[in-house]
């Protein structure tokens, strides 16, 4: 226990009552500042670290991908991270040290989007730089920032490619049409001609045959083709003479007209005519053909072969076979005028045409 030897008088009773006072209890008190100056401290830490700091910021802004520098209007660096130096010594030659001068080179090297530049560098990437400005108490400040787009301009000029690549496609698409157009009118030109050409033909044939055999030609179905013909010629009609009933039996009769006798039979009733054979059951698209396929081969029969009669024989698969008797051809038959036009309108309708000149003419169509 702690004694006062001086005079009491000296002190207080809260001064005596204090050092009368064990020293365990001061020694707690003490033990207890030092807790508290530690937490204390720890805490000034902790505050430290996580206020930020000129340098503390200056370390974040050199660690980002980005480039940004700030500046004063006339160009004097404020403020810099590491990725925008290094733009510069690679559009430049030299660490950055004026803006104004990097944004010249960015806006002479670059291409413009938007008010933006995209730049590619040497080593083949390419990034985008903004210029902005910003006002700061009373000073107005120049920033310039930059951001790597390589990966995003590469899928662009994929995409630009692929455009070009397209466009080029379409061109050509339009060039082809354009031909198949005028391939196109010229064959239906060529067809028209070819269809003028032989039903022509058939009327002057008609007209030959009347004149030597009046005896056995109908001067009604001359005359009807003869004026129908002239006003096609001569533009009153759409198309030339046609005949007034189905589409093949107006083709027997012109071929009658020009002294042909047309023989139709089917394989199943090769003693039938043409209204009991399977002709009558043929679609009429295929009957339309078979009629422009009779009238070629009766006039080939007159013009070529010299002969009277052509034979038709059609069986169930839709094969049509036709052939006439007289001369055999004296060589390969060439497909042109009337024949290629029958040829066509054969593929038009999906079907196929064979010709044979030996021993004779046979003409072989299948749908």
């Amino acid at each position: 226990m702690l004694k006062i030897t001086s005079s009491p008088e000296l002190y207080t009773h809260f001064e005596t009552f204090l050092f009368d006072l064990p020293w365990l209890f001061y020694a707690g008190v003490e033990v207890l500042i030092g807790i508290l100056l530690l937490i204390g401290s720890r805490e000034n830490i902790l505050y430290s670290n996580s206020s930020p700091t000129s340098e503390t910021i200056r370390q974040a802004v050199d660690l980002l991908p980005e480039g940004i520098v700030i500046s004063s209007r006339d160009g004097t660096v404020r403020l810099c991270n590491l990725k925008m130096n290094d733009l510069s010594k690679a559009l430049t030659g030299d660490l950055l040290s004026d803006a104004g001068r990097l944004w010249s080179v960015v806006v002479e090297t670059g291409k413009e989007q938007g008010g933006k530049y995209l730049v590619r560098l040497p080593s083949k990437e390419v990034w985008l730089f903004e210029k902005g400005s910003f006002t700061a108490g009373e000073q107005t400040y120049t920033q310039i920032t930059s951001v790597d787009v390589t990966e995003r301009y590469r899928i662009i000029d994929e995409l630009e490619e692929k455009n070009d690549h397209l466009l080029d496609i379409r061109r050509r698409m339009k060039a082809v049409s354009d031909l198949s157009g005028d391939m196109f009118v010229a064959q239906e030109e060529a067809d028209a001609r070819a269809a003028l050409h032989n039903q022509l033909g058939q009327v002057l044939l008609m007209g030959r045959h009347y004149i030597l055999h009046p005896d056995v030609t109908d001067p009604d179905v001359v005359y009807a083709a003869t004026k129908q013909m002239n006003q096609f010629l001569l533009g009153e009609s759409e198309e030339p003479y046609q005949g007034e009933e189905d589409a093949v039996t107006s083709a027997i009769a012109m071929a009658n007209s020009i002294g042909v006798r047309v023989e139709i039979k089917d394989t199943e009733h090769p003693d039938s005519g043409y209204s009991k054979g399977t002709v009558a059951s043929l679609e009429e698209r295929i009957k339309v053909i078979l009629a422009q396929a009779i009238t070629e081969c009766a006039a080939n029969t007159v013009k070529h072969a010299e002969g009277d009669t052509v034979t038709v024989t059609i069986d169930q698969e839709k094969t049509i076979r036709i052939t006439n008797n007289g001369k055999p051809p004296k060589g390969e038959i060439v497909v042109s005028g009337g024949l290629l036009s029958l040829r066509r309108r054969i593929q038009e309708e999906d079907g196929t045409m064979e010709l044979e000149s030996a021993p004779s003419f046979l003409l072989i169509m299948h749908f």
